[in-house]
C-alpha cells in the first residue's frame, strides 16, 4: 500500500534490449567483394581507409606475442636475480649472452636478414 506524498516518485523502468545478430565473416566476405569491385571498375585510389583499417588489424593480431615475450624476459631476469645470488657473476655474463643473442634475433627479424 502506498502513502499519499506530495513528492512525486518515479516509475521504476523496465530494461528492453534487442539482440542484433552480428556474423564477422559474413560482413568480411561482403567487404572483399565490394573492394574486388571497385579495384575491377578502375577506382583504386578512394580506398584509403579500407586499407588503414586492415594494416591496424592485422597488427593487432600481430601483437598477441608480446606478452610471452614479456613473460620470458621477466621471468629470464627473476632467474638471473636468483642465480647471482647464488652464483656471483657468472649468471650476469650468462644474462649478457642471452641478451646479446635476442637482441640479434630481433634484429635480424626487423631487418629481415637471413
Amino acid at each position: 500500500m502506498k502513502f499519499p506524498s506530495l513528492f512525486r516518485t518515479p516509475a521504476h523502468k523496465r530494461f528492453h534490449f534487442e539482440p542484433r545478430y552480428y556474423d564477422p565473416v559474413k560482413e568480411d566476405i561482403a567487404r572483399r567483394t565490394a573492394r574486388i569491385k571497385q579495384e575491377l571498375s578502375g577506382d583504386k585510389n578512394s580506398n584509403y581507409r579500407a586499407n588503414i583499417s586492415s594494416a591496424f588489424a592485422r597488427k593487432s593480431r600481430q601483437s598477441n606475442k608480446s606478452g610471452l615475450i614479456q613473460f620470458s624476459l621477466i621471468a629470464g631476469m627473476f632467474c638471473t636475480f636468483f642465480g647471482y645470488l647464488y652464483y656471483g657473476n657468472l649468471a650476469l655474463y650468462l644474462l649478457m649472452g642471452v641478451m646479446a643473442v635476442y637482441l640479434v634475433y630481433r634484429l635480424r627479424s626487423l631487418f629481415k636478414i637471413r
